[in-house]
């Protein structure tokens, strides 16, 4: 999130404001979660800067955390549990939040603390100020944020677009530096990030990576105007994007540059979906490189392991040459005695017959060599009988392996991840390969997310109705996801309650029977029920062909995108009986 994501989320929380504080959690090194509420709200707010993505937003649920509380969890919860969360400030744009709290000192007394989250750069963290010194660190060993000493924020040239230069000025300087468009952008305004930049340029119709000239200036300062009118006015324009490679990013202006997947009409609300986005995808990544490292390590010791037997296979092949130079010694009647490194014998397997050299070992005569390749013969002849059963297990096992590539290639979603990888396991105990299993390797390793069970419930209703269609109701993420993955055909309708969580509904008519509009009514008040706005009494459901449902790769359960949607009007009262 860069300033001015911040500056919208602390916007939309200030109007919760004062809250009391009734729990502290410590999830991680890098990330602390509160729960507030008031007479009216409740909520858990998270800070974090995991995965060197600072965010600050909204929780549904209580956060898992380890069984024994950190010191600075437990620091924190005496100081600031049963407090109140007063205001919350940001100097200019930059990405620095100050949380101000009315708590208690160590004797118990009323005392003011700071908890500042401090994201500009790469040497801040999180830390309780106490006056102008740091009384407690919750991000070790950084360099803003170190226990006992002052805390100095880092020092900015960059221009505050709210109270800086007017438009125009700034436009000018910004086309003057020489530098590629969006870096003088991410350069001169003080907490506009990548992305919040290119939907800038975007919108002024410029390229990001070429330079700007002073004939660009009046495109870029309507821009920045642009920018600075919505900040100070609220019009925040929250929406879930998606990278090519399926990365989720927010955006609370428009990013004229990406394709909105998902809308929303609450800052909190969109930053709360995308982290719940971000955690997941992070995991499937994470995942999808564990998966990709076992089969790598599991193919390259197969491979070797192929490549060694193919060897002494084919050695092993030549076995019928020592009989028959055992049967060619003894066709010749003679006995050389030792010494001899060779003997010419008549060799009449070949038409016509003709003389060939044998070799010896000199330690033992014509005879005894004789015998040492019979039981040579012997010996090899067993040898490539067993090989040649090892190569035929050891290729299907290749053959298998990279059958699990072509899928791995394939799998967007964690469940089929965990499959392949118990696939590989089973392949390298069946080669007899051991592979030391890192400890993540098996659960999702995503922060304050419950283990994946493959054996997930899918809790889906099936319901009849109007002119013999059938609606497939989903009543839980995963049973969503079964919807869209496993249940949906040509000719199915999908809905929605829309922009809110909910049930995915498939319909399906009946066979032979086309779709009416009292089934589609039908079907978009099971939607409209089964979603977070049902106790409103009037419901938008979104509906579209279910072929244009779109389940993005790393997506968490539940999430799907798609376009060209229709929508009904669901008043609850005249559907839901």
């Amino acid at each position: 999130m860069d300033g001015i994501s911040l500056y919208a989320i602390r916007h939309e929380i200030a109007g919760y404001l004062p809250l009391r504080v009734q729990k502290v959690y410590h999830p991680s090194e890098k990330e602390l979660v509160l729960a507030l509420w008031s007479n009216k709200s409740k909520l858990y707010l998270v800070l974090s800067l995991e995965y060197a993505r600072p965010f600050v937003g909204v929780a549904n649920n209580k956060p898992d955390t380890p069984k024994v509380p950190s010191g600075v969890c437990l620091g924190l919860r005496k100081r600031l549990e049963g407090g109140t969360l007063t205001g919350i400030r940001q100097e200019s744009l930059d990405r620095i939040l100050y949380f101000d709290f009315s708590g208690h000192d160590e004797l118990g007394n009323s005392a003011d603390y700071t908890l500042v989250l401090d994201a500009a750069g790469g040497k801040g963290g999180m830390a309780l100020i106490s006056g102008d010194t740091i009384e407690l660190s919750v991000t070790s060993s950084q360099h803003r944020t170190k226990t006992g000493s002052p805390y100095l924020p880092p020092e900015s040239s960059k221009h505050n677009l709210l109270e800086g230069p007017d438009p125009d000025t700034l436009a000018h300087q910004i086309c003057s530096s020489g530098m590629p468009a969006l870096m003088a952008l991410m350069s001169h305004i003080e907490g506009i990030g990548k992305e919040h930049a290119a939907g800038m340029l975007s919108r002024a119709g410029l390229p990001g990576r070429k330079p700007l000239t002073r004939e660009n200036a009046q495109e870029v300062a309507q821009v920045i105007r642009e920018v600075k009118e919505r900040l100070v006015s609220g019009e925040y324009s929250p929406a879930l994007y998606l990278r090519r490679s399926g990365e989720p990013l927010m955006g609370v202006l428009p990013l004229h540059h990406l394709e909105p997947e998902r809308t929303y009409g609450s800052v909190l609300d969109a930053a709360s979906e995308f982290r719940e986005y971000f955690l997941h995808f992070m995991g499937f990544r994470s995942l999808e490189t564990q998966v990709r490292s076992m089969h790598s390590r599991i193919a390259a010791k197969l491979k070797a392991r192929l490549e060694a037997q193919e060897h002494d296979f084919e050695k092993a092949s030549e076995y019928d040459k020592y009989r028959i130079w055992g049967e060619l010694i003894h066709a010749t009647g003679r006995d050389l005695p030792r010494g001899h490194n060779e003997m010419r014998v008549l060799d009449y397997y070949q038409d016509p017959p003709r003389e060939i050299t044998v070799p010896l070992d000199p330690r033992y005569s014509s005879r005894e060599n004789a015998r040492r390749y019979y039981a040579k013969y012997s010996k090899l002849q067993r040898t490539a009988k067993v090989l040649q059963a090892s190569l035929k297990q050891l290729r299907a096992q290749r053959d298998s392996l990279e059958h699990v590539r072509q899928r791995l290639d394939q799998a967007d979603d964690t469940d089929t991840l965990l499959s392949l990888q118990e696939e590989l396991v089973e392949i390298a105990q069946a080669a007899n390969i051991r592979i030391h299993k890192r400890k993540r390797e098996i659960s999702r390793p995503v922060a304050g997310e419950d283990r994946i069970s493959r054996k997930r419930s899918k809790k889906v209703e099936t319901l009849t109705g109007p002119d013999g269609a059938v609606a497939y109701v989903g009543l839980s993420s995963s049973a969503n996801d079964y919807l869209v993955r496993r249940l949906r055909r040509p000719g199915d309708i999908w809905l929605h309650a829309k922009g809110v969580r909910g049930a995915h509904v498939l319909l399906r008519p009946a066979a032979g029977k086309p779709i009416t509009d009292e089934a589609l009514n039908w079907a978009a008040s099971l939607a409209a029920i089964h979603s977070e706005a049902a106790s409103s009494g009037r419901v938008e459901v979104d509906w579209v062909d279910a072929g244009a449902i779109r389940k993005p790769g790393g997506s968490p359960p539940g999430f799907v995108t798609y376009r060209g949607a229709k929508t009904i009007l669901v008043k609850i009262g005249e559907h839901d009986g």
